[in-house]
């Protein structure tokens, strides 16, 4: 079994970038804020599937971390039958 994709946080640095890869959506929070209080340039978050996050998507993935998979999980009906 392999684990999911993590959470990246990238930051640009002076002499170069950061990079973390967070398991879950609260260590990607923690890292944003680490960076943030460091004063690091050009803050990135990618989710799991590569999209582009932002620290309100974080807060509401750590508040409802079943809201995503509750949406995808969602049935429709096939109306043909």
């Amino acid at each position: 079994m392999t684990a999911p994709p993590p959470f990246v946080v990238r930051a640009r640095k002076p002499h170069g970038t950061a990079t973390y890869n967070c398991p879950t959506p609260e260590w990607a929070l923690k890292k944003l804020a680490d960076f943030q209080a460091a004063g690091h340039d050009s803050i990135t978050i990618t989710g799991p599937d590569g999209q582009s996050l932002t620290e309100a998507d974080l807060l509401a993935l750590v508040a409802d971390p079943d809201g995503a998979a509750r949406k995808a999980a969602r049935v429709t009906a096939d109306l043909k039958s």
